[in-house]
């Protein structure tokens, strides 16, 4: 079942980062067989690092992880402390409005008990572009922490609210900064959660965001050094699997550390990481009119570190 999926997934690649109608189809056939959920150690390989790995796809593993670290697993902490019911559908994608711009942060103050009215910018929202539902977090006016997360259905925002922003990365994907302007919105949007057991809950699944993402990168890496031709290729691939598998365990423990409330160490060997994605970058850069269409739809990927800051 999945590696026909996976499959598909690789060979229509190239197509459906040329024509983003193609977008629904896939992600529906990924998440029919892989469904996102906050069950993440019932899994022996993650699916984002399966689709990364054999797929060639970093986007649609990074949005897999999105669904499922920054939102299932989120409102899964979030319920265990006090119920909060937003209705997740696999096929309907959701996104998390963090990331801020130094100044314009987000604001919410109440106009009445009732209304809720937030104002400022996230500048970086992966899938934000596609998302059905936003969860977007705030703080009170004077405060520098964020306080609140508030539930925003997509279809109730303001026109041109979502703006798509181009990273040259992630092209099976796509991201959105949002901006909002005195936007009113029902107070029981509001998370229930809030202050300094929001943040906890918000640093944890973020900190394992981080991690599962390397470890996306290093297969989405490793497909590429199988597919092109370098010097010392064998050697570099075991390179490259090795790392993959000392991230996996240590993505595995922090999984563990997370569901156990444990501390999260944060450190992997990064060092490594950058040198063969330096090694192939240099290769690809050297070779670029002998390869293939393929690979060229996937090397600026290469860039992930740099642009997101991992």
């Amino acid at each position: 079942m999945g590696d026909s999926t996976l499959e598909k997934l690789e060979h229509s690649y190239t197509n459906r980062i040329q024509n983003h109608a193609l977008f629904n189809d896939a992600w529906n056939l990924f998440v029919n067989d892989y469904p996102p959920t906050h069950c993440l150690l019932d899994f022996k390989e993650l699916p984002s690092t399966s689709v990364a790995l054999h797929a060639g796809d970093l986007g649609f593993a990074i949005l897999w992880i999105v669904q499922s670290v920054l939102i299932r697993c989120i409102l899964y902490n979030i319920n265990q402390l006090q119920p909060w019911t937003i209705d997740l559908q696999n096929n309907k994608i959701s996104a998390m409005a963090h990331t801020e711009p130094d100044t314009n942060r987000m604001i919410a103050r109440y106009s009445d008990t009732d209304t809720l009215v937030l104002s400022g910018k996230k500048n970086y929202i992966s899938g934000g572009a596609d998302a059905d539902m936003i969860l977007v977090t705030a703080r009170r006016p004077g405060e520098d922490k964020f306080t609140k997360m508030i539930y925003i259905p997509v279809k109730s925002l303001p026109e041109n609210a979502l703006q798509e922003i181009n990273l040259s990365i992630l092209p099976s994907i796509k991201h959105s900064s949002l901006t909002l302007t005195d936007f009113n919105c029902n107070a029981s949007q509001c998370c229930p959660v809030k202050d300094k057991e929001l943040r906890k809950i918000l640093k944890k699944w973020s900190l394992i965001e981080r991690s599962l993402i390397g470890e996306a990168y290093i297969a989405f890496l490793l497909y590429l050094v199988k597919n092109i031709q370098l010097p010392e290729q064998d050697k570099i691939i075991d390179q490259a699997q090795n790392l993959l598998s000392m991230q996996k365990s240590f993505s595995r423990q922090q999984l563990e550390n997370a569901f156990s409330d444990k501390f999260i160490d944060t450190l992997g060997d990064v060092a490594s990481v950058l040198s063969i994605t330096q090694l192939v970058a240099s290769h690809c850069m050297e070779n670029i009119n002998t390869l293939n269409n393929s690979i060229k739809a996937r090397i600026n990927d290469l860039n992930l570190f740099n642009k997101l800051r991992l």
